[in-house]
């Protein structure tokens, strides 16, 4: 039985290390891609995503899904994060941007999982404004 358990957590390291290292060659290869652009191409992307270079090739670097806490508060706000996508993209696109680039990760993850609805994070949320503001929002009528 103690080798079973020992198996099993070996297995669950070994896991959770290959999908340390997937994500770290995503990132490595995300930040590569950008480097074999010229800055006038890097510029045009940025510029067609909405963000400045800097934030692109920051945004490049970070890992895949650094916007997951925001989809996880929004959920917990009752906010679909895929209807606004669908009828808000910019707006989307912003909280995803903020979020990503927010440097209170472990705050906003400690907040999530001890206590969402202690209202401490719209303290610290780059998103605050702009959660309440979609909160707010009137419900759009269904006309038939």
């Amino acid at each position: 039985m103690v080798n079973m358990i020992e198996t099993n957590e070996m297995m669950s390291l070994r896991s959770r290390l290959a999908g340390w290292w997937r994500n770290w060659r995503s990132r490595c290869d995300a930040v590569s891609d950008l480097d074999c652009c010229g800055a006038e191409e890097v510029e045009r992307v940025a510029r067609d995503v909405g963000v400045s270079s800097t934030d692109l090739r920051t945004m490049a670097g970070k890992w895949p899904g650094a916007a997951d806490l925001l989809r996880h508060r929004m959920a917990h706000l009752d906010l679909d994060s895929i209807e606004v996508a669908q009828t808000q993209p910019l707006v989307m696109r912003d909280l995803q941007r903020s979020c990503t680039l927010c440097h209170n990760k472990r705050r906003c993850t400690r907040d999530l999982s001890r206590d969402p609805d202690d209202p401490v994070w719209q303290n610290y949320c780059p998103n605050t404004m702009t959660l309440t503001a979609l909160l707010n929002k009137p419900a759009s009528k269904v006309v038939s």
